[in-house]
């Protein structure tokens, strides 16, 4: 048992100053019971500390104030985190930059053990001071070399170099969040697995191709070197497959496939004297189709699913099904294409339906259902799963004929309420695609066209569904077709802020060139020179802007999109119900454009605001979706009254507090194109 001298002992110490020799030898005869001095636990004695065992004084030790700042250390650029394991004895820490090019981030100054954030290549020099409690001080100082980033770009880069020079986005540890996927034509092994590096991808993988992965071929790139990397670090990348191309399944009505299963008869659309019905040289999945179909293509797939877990040591954390396949949309042409085969004719009339359009939707339902879930049998866990275009419905009520070129979400829940098909639902929203990009009118249909509009409408529609999370698939354009714009970057990173503050926790990016030079350099990471391609762009935003919100996830999970106080300018139209926009308007940010019965007011400036359930926390975002950086006035909740928010093209995302009893708003993205450039995992 350790005991010290306490308070009492201060005399005795000031006479032992002087006479510690006589003072110690007096203590090592003496009984330490006879001393008349409070004792205590452990503790010090002006600069020095006695240890006494079973009642005797037996030594004395210095606590000398001390400041060890720990070994030099480097880094090279894009990364920017150095861990430093400094040691203080005798007081309390305190880390200071001394010198560099720029003013360093530190995690946490009052701990010896801390991390540092440098964005810029130099020298750095960083000072820990011990301080004890009279004032006195001992320093210590670390030099962090940072390395400039060894890419540079050149006439001879490759789409690989444009995505290494960029400054990485800063995950949240822990953070539940989907991973993020990609639609496209194809990238090179490297690019892939870049992303799913350091920018918050999953390693993607083809499910036909599963098939093949013990046998390791080369597919342009070699998918079994996906597994074996997430295989050899467990934990740090993210398993995603695609289910890709479900043509020729279903093309294979006469063998053309061999290798392919074989389906029923009743797969197909017939006509009446039991021919399949073609269309282009192409049969039609009939909506009769039986379960027994989708559990044949189902279990051919799935047999490889397993395996690939086993291989890759993890469980698959999102599987992606492109949805267009098999049964499809009824079109502007109706169901009278339906109607030549009896046997769907007769599927029909005892369904209890009275409205083809929810008849071909809860088939498809059905459909998708059984494929995933006979897929599924041969897994252990469950992966998120995402079929595209299942969605409320970006133009659900603009028009008149919006049932035929969409599937009515609501028969893909189930008599609970729960999705059949997809986990999350999954919209679409492509720049200036089906819609009038960030901004503008349909002529026609007397309303916004645009794509927040559209998403909002969507989100809306879920959320009075019971679903108020989505999974979009998101793109800001591609090149490759005649007309098609591509959004300015700094507007697509306000736009995915809204979508993210809206409801999305993940999202795939789509990029549609599948030929030219562009393609081909993606594909094999080809030379391009000093352009970086808009697809890396593209990838990087949705990095970006998903790993910010990695740090605001509570705000999706655990809160709300609040409704605002309008309607959504498609509610109520068309057979649709009323839903609320879902957004706050903001005071004189409005302009008109001509439509066919005369102007069309629309936003030029758009605010969303989440709110934590129960407590007076909210997310609010601001978008300068026209014109340039501007302050803005909104009021999204009588507690607060007005507000004055920065709208800025690339959006602005606040936290919104009461202290005091007053509002107090903090600029979460100080830096709107580098969201988390101040943030720490």
């Amino acid at each position: 048992m350790e005991f010290s001298l306490g308070k009492g002992a201060d005399h005795v110490m000031s006479f032992g100053k002087y006479y510690r020799p006589l003072l110690t030898t007096v203590l090592s005869i003496v009984p330490f019971s006879s001393l008349a001095i409070p004792l205590q636990a452990q503790g010090n004695l002006g600069h020095s500390t006695y240890t006494m065992s079973s009642g005797t004084l037996l030594a004395q030790t210095s606590t000398t104030l001390s400041a060890q700042a720990g070994p030099d250390k480097s880094v090279t650029l894009p990364y920017t985190f150095v861990t430093v394991s400094g040691v203080v004895q005798g007081g309390t820490a305190q880390w200071a930059q001394v010198s560099g090019p720029k003013k360093a981030l530190i995690k946490n100054s009052a701990s010896a053990t801390t991390v540092f954030k440098f964005d810029r290549a130099g020298t750095y020099v960083m000072r820990l001071t011990a301080l004890s409690s009279g004032g006195a001080k001992k320093t210590d100082e670390v030099t962090i070399t940072v390395n400039p980033n060894p890419v540079v770009i050149s006439g001879t880069s490759t789409p690989l170099d444009h995505l290494k020079v960029k400054i990485l986005p800063v995950y949240k540890q822990g953070s539940t969040l989907l991973p993020l996927t990609h639609s496209s034509c194809g990238l090179s092994e490297n690019i892939s697995v870049e992303l799913a590096k350091n920018w918050g991808f999953a390693l993607q993988v083809g499910a036909a191709d599963a098939r093949y992965l013990d046998y390791g071929p080369n597919y342009g790139f070699d998918q079994n070197n996906f597994v074996k990397l997430i295989k050899a670090n467990p934990g740090k990348y993210s398993l995603a497959v695609g289910l890709g191309s479900m043509y020729s399944y279903f093309d294979n009505y006469d063998g053309r496939h061999p290798d392919l299963p074989k389906l029923p008869a009743t797969t197909w659309l017939r006509d009446s004297s039991g021919k399949i019905i073609l269309s282009d040289g192409r049969p039609t999945v009939s909506p009769a189709a039986p379960n027994e179909t989708f559990e044949i293509i189902g279990n051919f797939i799935g047999q490889s699913l397993g395996p690939l877990e086993k291989l890759a040591g993890q469980p698959i954390k999102i599987f992606l099904n492109g949805g267009e396949y098999g049964l499809w949309l009824i079109g502007d042409g109706g169901p009278a294409y339906l109607q030549k085969d009896p046997t769907v004719v007769a599927d029909f009339n005892k369904s209890g339906l009275t409205d083809w359009y929810a008849y071909v939707s809860r088939n498809k339902a059905r459909q998708e259902g059984v494929l995933k879930e006979t897929m599924y049998k041969y897994l252990n866990t469950r992966p998120a799963y995402s079929w595209y275009q299942e969605q409320y419905g970006t133009e659900r009520g603009r028009w008149f004929n919006w049932k035929g070129w969409m599937f009515l979400y609501e028969y893909f829940l189930n008599s609970s309420g729960k999705p059949i098909v997809s986990d999350y639902p999954a919209p679409e929203m492509y720049y200036n695609f089906h819609n009038s990009g960030w901004s503008g009118v349909h002529w026609g249909s007397m309303v916004p066209w645009d794509a927040l509009t559209q998403a909002l409408n969507n989100i809306s529609g879920t959320i009075s569904l019971g679903q108020p999370l989505v999974y979009p698939w998101i793109s800001g354009g591609w090149e490759g077709w005649d007309g098609q714009p591509i959004t300015d970057i700094h507007r697509y990173f306000g736009m995915l802020k809204m979508y993210y503050t809206a409801g999305a926790i993940g999202s795939t990016t789509g990029y549609f060139v599948c030929s030219g030079p562009l393609w081909e350099a993606l594909k094999i990471n080809k030379q391009v020179g000093t352009t970086t391609p808009i697809l890396i762009n593209h990838l990087a935003v949705a990095g970006r802007i998903h790993a910010l919100f990695s740090h605001l996830e509570e705000y999706l999970r655990n809160g709300d999109l609040l409704p605002g106080p309008n309607q959504h300018p498609y509610s109520g139209k068309d057979g649709t119900k009323a839903l609320p926009a879902m957004e706050f308007p903001v005071e004189g940010e409005t302009a008109q454009q001509p439509g066919a019965f005369g102007p069309i007011t629309i936003p030029t400036a758009r605010v969303l605001a989440r709110k934590i359930r129960g407590e007076d926390r909210w997310l609010v975002t601001a978008w300068a979706n026209v014109g340039e950086d501007r302050d803005i006035k909104v009021t999204i909740d009588y507690k607060l009254g007005p507000l004055t928010l920065r709208a800025r093209k690339a959006g602005s995302v606040y936290v919104v507090t009461i202290v005091n009893g007053k509002p107090k708003v903090t600029l979460i993205d100080t830096y709107a194109t580098n969201p988390t450039a101040s943030f720490f995992p």
